[in-house]
């Protein structure tokens, strides 16, 4: 039978020999890490996508024609509401040259469409405005019997769904993570089984706890960064691919900010997942000490 060789490392460390176990382990880590990226590129292109235009998110409000004489003093309730930078009234005239370029000839005259349009304010959101802003804006037109573009706030509210979205991957990653890190572990706990009678010669031999431990946390290690630094490899073919559609929407996709995570994300997880394969290797001279 042909001898196995084991890797050797600086200060008399020997690497456990890398078999099928291993490659499995690999291969699933890195499909869980692979997952995880594209998430996090997808949370990279919203958050892009949202940052291009939410500068330029405007609610309107339309107050009825007889309602005219309540216009300042809705504007005025409007500005004072908390997250709200400022507040323009829109023109009648304006509002008929943006309809008519919407609409196209409607068979009206201008002078009779703008009797018939309601008086529209316009409110620019400030950047850090509250989550509640369009409804206290809708509370307080609804004062002056005045309606609020519900769609309008979709746009506003993007950036909060964006939030509690990236509150939903974490909560994902960190069980991602346990789930890895038990993959892991099982995988060494079977190399483990497999170098028992190694292990007890260590001990026989005076190894202290660590010194029997190092080699199986560094090939975790190792198998965590090995996958995730396969998996950062695997994303980009995803960005390459989707360059071209995301160019049209202004958005500029990396891996590059990936890498780091990914590589130190897998190292952890593998480190994790060796200290509780070998959580019940104790050299003799502890199990004598506790005694």
């Amino acid at each position: 039978m042909p001898e196995v060789k084991t890797s050797r490392l600086p200060g008399g460390f020997s690497l456990p020999p890398f078999g099928i176990h291993q490659v499995l382990a690999i291969v699933i880590v890195c499909v869980a890490l692979w997952s995880l990226g594209v998430l996090w590129l997808g949370m990279q292109a919203a958050g892009q996508w949202i940052g291009s235009w939410q500068g330029d998110i405007r609610l309107h409000v339309y107050l009825p024609p007889q309602n005219k004489d309540k216009l300042a003093e809705l504007a005025e309730g409007i500005e004072l509401i908390p997250g709200v930078a400022g507040v323009r009234i829109v023109e009648q005239g304006e509002a008929v040259v943006w309809l008519h370029s919407w609409l196209g000839s409607t068979g009206l005259a201008s002078e009779e469409m703008a009797e018939r349009l309601p008086v529209s304010i316009e409110v620019m959101p400030a950047a850090d405005a509250g989550e509640f802003i369009f409804d206290d804006i809708r509370d307080e037109a609804r004062r002056f019997d005045a309606d609020v573009n519900d769609e309008e706030s979709y746009l506003l509210q993007a950036r909060y769904w964006l939030r509690d979205m990236r509150r939903i991957i974490w909560f994902g990653t960190a069980i991602l993570a346990l789930a890895m890190a038990i993959i892991i572990s099982n995988t060494l706990r079977m190399i483990l089984l497999a170098r028992a009678d190694e292990v007890q010669l260590m001990r026989l031999l005076g190894a202290r706890e660590w010194f029997v431990r190092m080699p199986f946390i560094l090939e975790g290690m190792l198998i965590g960064a090995g996958s995730g630094l396969l998996a950062w490899l695997l994303c980009w073919p995803l960005i390459f691919g989707t360059s071209g559609w995301f160019e049209g929407l202004q958005i500029s996709l990396s891996g590059f900010p990936l890498l780091l995570p990914l590589l130190a994300g897998g190292a952890v997880i593998g480190c994790l997942g060796a200290l509780i394969a070998t959580a019940n290797l104790v050299t003799e001279d502890v199990k004598a000490a506790e005694l």
